[in-house]
């Protein structure tokens, strides 16, 4: 007799979020013994705060204890950052979580999720896991940017979330203060706008949106942050969010308990009081993303314009071809195909002698009669 399948309806057909590859795979599969640079994951090429390795060096000495589940001391120091009571802070096991967390806690199967095209696949996968209805605006200018007036035309009487990034993944591309004001505007005030703003500290530029003054005007908004990418912080899995406080509690009400570790929470406790990381992590990028830039000029080649620490390169070669060809050279980087961009691959900056290898290894490959689509 055949066993029932208990998976529920939603996830039979699923595809599961597929992450960067890490380092040690790439050397295992290819028999490397030289450097390999990692350009694939938005992660920051300066390492992890110093203020946060101190802090979590520390914290080690008591990983035989529980951490403090409702994470207290995190929760109060980024409600007194950002001046909103403790109640409207929800510290996560990155912000992936809270994106997860948000589907399970507020949409129903008969619900709505509102995104766009070709932006994080996490908002689309969450949709899905619930069996949420799912609606995505394509992207303008080239295929790269967010259409807001489109996507809020997409909101209707059944749409509980929408999700927006900005800048957004994989393309780096943003959208301004006063695009997002006037969407906000037709936004009907019981709907959740979820802003996911975790390349925020690369983008310190006045025409950037301020979600927290919608938050503060009484709108149903919950503005996320990571210390995953300019603190260094990703190996540890914690971010935040801010908001309403029936929100929090409802994605107090569905997470896992113990959801943030002891050493995280001490990491980014320390971490959020480190400016001068920070700021060297902006600097560096904004100088590498140029040299990157710069030495694509000529190739045959669309890279949007990017506020994070990555740039989207679209070719007329096969994604996986670039990929599969780049790791044999010890280069990591992240192929765009499954986000509908065929001939794209992500990469972020790393140290100068990698970001050389890796422009001369995509000139040669761009030369090649292989690999075209």
């Amino acid at each position: 007799m055949a066993m029932k399948n208990l998976l529920r309806a939603p996830l039979r057909a699923f595809k599961p979020y597929v992450a960067g590859k890490p380092i040690d795979e790439v050397r295992r599969e290819y028999g490397l013994t030289g450097r390999i640079a990692k350009m694939a994951s938005n992660e920051n090429p300066l390492g992890t705060s110093p203020k946060a390795l101190e802090a979590m060096r520390k914290a080690i000495e008591e990983v035989y204890l529980y951490p403090d589940d409702n994470a207290y001391y995190l929760r109060r120091k980024i409600a007194e950052k950002y001046d909103v009571s403790f109640e409207n802070v929800f510290a996560a096991s990155g912000s992936v979580e809270v994106l997860e967390l948000t589907a399970q806690a507020f949409v129903e199967p008969t619900d709505g999720v509102v995104t766009s095209e070709h932006t994080f696949a996490i908002y689309m996968l969450s949709a899905m896991k619930v069996g949420a209805q799912l609606r995505m605006a394509p992207m303008i200018d080239g295929g790269y940017r967010y259409d807001l007036p489109t996507i809020g035309k997409l909101v209707d009487d059944r749409t509980k979330v929408v999700f927006l990034a900005n800048p957004t993944n994989p393309t780096g591309t943003w959208f301004s203060g006063e695009e997002f004001d006037a969407f906000m505007t037709g936004v009907p005030e019981d709907v959740l706008v979820v802003y996911d703003s975790a390349y925020a500290e690369y983008c310190p530029y006045a025409d950037m949106p301020d979600p927290m003054k919608h938050f503060r005007a009484g709108r149903r908004i919950l503005c996320l942050r990571t210390f995953s990418k300019a603190y260094g912080l990703a190996g540890m899995r914690v971010g935040y969010a801010i908001g309403p406080a029936d929100i929090i509690h409802g994605l107090m009400t569905c997470r896992v308990a113990f959801n943030l570790n002891l050493v995280a929470q001490a990491g980014a406790m320390a971490a959020l009081d480190d400016d001068a990381f920070v700021q060297r992590s902006r600097e560096f990028n904004e100088r590498e993303l140029a040299f990157l830039r710069e030495g694509m000029a000529g190739l045959p080649v669309v890279i949007p314009p990017s506020r994070a620490n990555f740039l989207l390169v679209d070719t007329k070669k096969s994604a996986q071809w670039l990929f599969e060809e780049l790791q044999k050279r010890g280069i990591i980087v992240r192929p765009m195909a499954g986000y509908g961009y065929p001939g794209a691959v992500r990469v972020n900056p790393w140290l100068r002698e990698d970001n050389e290898r890796f422009l001369a290894g995509l000139r040669e490959l761009l030369s090649s009669d292989r690999g075209d689509l």
